[in-house]
């Protein structure tokens, strides 16, 4: 069963405005403006797979404005029994909910908050 773990990002995404998905020689980059009109940028390392979506769907606890990552996630699990991953490799799935916008998950090793 799929698990939402709140993590704590160094950054917002209550209240931000539509990001900007950004993916640049296999690296993906997500840019928006906070709630207070600053901007954020994140970096994805090594990712896999990501979607945008608008429809929204959360998993037991998890908040619409809140950033997650998945645990036993079944995304995840389709990319390590199709070969495109090792389990050993660490991949994670992350999600960003962006309040009634939408909802930006992607697989990655890891990501960094761009200052």
């Amino acid at each position: 069963m799929e698990i939402a773990k709140l993590i704590e990002t160094g950054f917002s995404t209550a209240d931000a405005e539509y990001p900007e998905i950004l993916q640049i020689e296999g690296d993906v980059i997500l840019k928006f403006r906070d709630w207070r009109e600053e901007k954020v940028v994140v970096f994805f390392a090594d990712p896999i797979a990501m979607k945008w979506q608008m429809a929204k769907s959360f998993l037991n606890g998890e908040r619409y404005d809140s950033c997650y990552e998945i645990e036993q996630s079944n995304w995840l699990k389709l990319h390590i029994d199709q070969d495109e991953v090792s389990e050993s490799e660490g991949y994670k799935h992350f999600k960003f909910n962006f309040n009634e916008i939408g909802q930006f998950e992607i697989l990655a090793l890891s990501y960094q908050l761009k200052t």
